[in-house]
């Protein structure tokens, strides 16, 4: 019984999850962002970035020197002194192993490490600069699937209301109330109807498989369309273009290279060992082999690297004035786009009012006209047109409904989506 019992339970959960069907502008940008190739990309990014800081801290690492030598000279040093005598071998062998480690190296390798980690972030961020881009295409392709579904859904409607006057139209033609010419009109109407509905569905089926390939997702065209602009139903108020980021990282990268060319015009600092076995040591008298070893503290600065500082700080400058002027003409474009969108929610707003008013007179001229197309005061030529005067304006209000969805989407693409 209890088995029974969770088989229901799963199914019912089966059952609701497969119903939910409804998606969202920002569910599908996102979907996009994760579903493209390039995104995977930021994790070999970050793997290539600790490789590389592996080797710098490498640098910390005592360095060591194994080196053995043998020689034969065929002349040796030779004392002629009364009452000592020398007799120093010719053959020479020693085996050496030295160590040296770095103490103090200007800062050079926090800065690199520092350098390798705003580049890793950089490289990802021009990721997500092309990753945006495709904001603007899902945009697109979604507001052609709300545009076709009203189409489908008007023509849908369109349809339903001929067949209704085609019933009534046969009904008044059969008592000879009515030309036959009238139901065949309505008929070649109800037609053309199916026609521009098979088109519309096939229009809707490939827009669907366009967002099914951009997203990974399973869309249909039975997914309900959520009518929430991109970027939430609050428009964006700052810019947070991934562009504009991408201009301020590599800002910092200038300031992190300058740095360390500072870094590399100071002296460095080593400390050093090297352990010795063979013969001769600097004790040449003693020829016998034998442990010795020495010990060092060694201080190097290449001077010559302070000539090039004053070349790096003009050449930093030249840089920083560049990303400027990138940014304010990124600043610029913005806002022309801007204002273009701005207008354009201004007038859709006018214009959504003014159709609500042409809707509602051309539905009480195509609810006369079907009363008088019953009553046989009117042909089938007129009725139509009113009734498509009618199905205009229901469509008309509805496509600027949703250029309004777009350009907030629009207008909130261009400032930045929060959550992108």
């Amino acid at each position: 019984m209890k088995f029974l019992t969770y088989l229901f339970l799963l199914f019912s959960l089966n059952v609701f999850f497969a119903q939910e069907t409804s998606i969202s502008l920002d569910s599908c940008i996102q979907w996009t962002k994760r579903n493209f190739p390039i995104y995977k990309q930021s994790e070999l990014y970050k793997t290539q970035q600790a490789i590389k800081v592996s080797a710098i801290r490498e640098a910390w690492l005592p360095k060591l020197n194994l080196n053995a030598s043998a020689t034969y000279q065929s002349e040796v040093v030779q004392f002629n002194i009364p009452g000592f005598t020398t007799n120093f071998p010719h053959d020479a062998y020693l085996g050496s192993l030295s160590m040296e480690q770095l103490v103090f190296d200007g800062g050079i390798g926090k800065r690199q490490q520092r350098l390798e980690a705003l580049s890793t972030e950089i490289e990802i961020q021009k990721n997500t600069v092309e990753l945006y881009k495709t904001a603007d295409r899902v945009n697109q392709i979604y507001m052609a699937m709300l545009l076709a579904k009203e189409n489908i859904s008007m023509l849908e409607l369109f349809k339903d209301n001929l067949m209704q006057r085609s019933t009534s139209v046969a009904a008044a033609v059969s008592n000879g109330l009515m030309l036959q010419t009238n139901l065949d009109e309505i008929e070649v109407e109800l037609l053309k109807t199916q026609q521009n509905l098979i088109e519309a569905t096939e229009n809707l089926n490939g827009l669907c498989a366009s967002l099914t390939l951009m997203t990974g997702k399973d869309i249909t065209p039975k997914t309900t369309l959520s009518l929430i602009p991109a970027g939430g139903s609050s428009i964006v108020m700052s810019i947070m273009r991934p562009e504009t980021k991408l201009l301020l990282m590599q800002e910092s990268l200038l300031d992190e290279r300058y740095k360390l060319a500072t870094n590399v015009a100071l002296p460095k600092l080593y400390v050093g060992a090297v352990g010795n076995y063979g013969r001769p040591g600097p004790n040449f008298i003693n020829q016998e082999l034998r442990f010795f070893g020495s010990g060092n503290v060694s201080l190097r600065w290449n001077i010559s690297t302070l000539y090039g500082l004053g070349r790096e700080q003009r050449t930093f400058d030249l840089n920083k004035k560049m990303l400027e002027i990138q940014r304010e003409q990124l600043n610029k474009n913005i806002e022309i786009t801007l204002s273009t969108y701005t207008s354009q929610l201004s007038a859709l707003d006018q214009l959504m009012k003014l159709d609500a008013l042409i809707l509602a007179k051309k539905a009480e001229i195509s609810a006369v006209s079907a009363a008088q197309l019953a009553n046989g005061k009117i042909t089938s030529t007129v009725y139509l047109i009113q009734l498509n005067d009618e199905m205009a304006a229901r469509l008309n209000l509805k496509i600027h409904e949703i250029k309004k969805i777009n350009a907030w989407s629009n207008y909130n693409i261009t400032m930045g989506l929060i959550n992108f």
